[in-house]
């Protein structure tokens, strides 16, 4: 449960862009030179920060909930979702520590050191958050296109594990700097259900390699 949490909070993290279609998107005829310029533009970041808007869509409800928050990243292991409306919600990581914390009942913290599900899972978020995915590795099947002012990177999990979890995410980064602009993780399909639950990020007012402090990614 810890970790479907985790992939719904994070999956898996934008100036406001409505979703499209995969038919609207065209393929990039240079894979291997956008991943060289996506790779450059990663060595240059050192931290982000911005605001951001989540709407969760649930098939069982068909309807959609909408919060919102404050994104941090630290390079090269620190990833912090603070979400403050309409409830307060963190989802913090730190080297091989990720805590959850909601507004109701104690922290839960997990290690993932000791645990190559939750290690795997770490490893999504940081690299779906920070845009840098170039190390992802071969547990996933990635697609590129661009879309308007946008690169879409289309991420289908192979691990059995992970699709259990995840069936994909659709990662927006700004043509201009690689930087994320929205995400949309869409969850493994339900017995009986004809719809997929998915939660869309987008973030906004992005602030690049600007000092955040060491407590924002407190653990305890």
């Amino acid at each position: 449960m810890i970790m479907k949490k985790i992939l719904v909070i994070a999956a898996t993290l934008l100036a406001s862009l409505s979703f499209t279609s995969m038919q609207a998107a065209t393929p990039v005829s240079d894979v291997n030179g956008l991943k060289a310029k996506m790779q450059a533009s990663a060595e240059k970041i050192t931290s982000i920060q911005s605001d951001f808007t989540l709407e969760k869509y649930m098939a069982v409800m068909s309807s959609t909930m909408k919060s919102s928050g404050k994104f941090y990243y630290q390079k090269s292991d620190k990833v912090k979702l603070e979400q403050i409306t309409p409830i307060k919600n963190d989802l913090v990581m730190n080297g091989n520590k990720l805590m959850m914390k909601s507004g109701f009942g104690n922290p839960v913290i997990k290690d993932a050191s000791s645990n190559p599900m939750m290690a795997e899972l770490k490893k999504i978020i940081t690299a779906c958050m920070s845009g840098n995915i170039t190390d992802m590795g071969s547990n996933y099947k990635m697609s590129y296109f661009t879309e308007g002012s946008n690169y879409l990177i289309e991420i289908v999990p192979l691990s059995a594990d992970i699709k259990k979890f995840a069936e994909k995410v659709d990662l927006y980064l700004d043509a201009s700097d690689f930087t994320v602009v929205k995400m949309r993780m869409v969850e493994a399909k339900k017995p009986n259900q004809t719809k997929n639950d998915y939660s869309e990020y987008t973030f906004t007012n992005k602030k690049k390699n600007a000092a955040i402090a060491e407590s924002v990614f407190a653990i305890k």
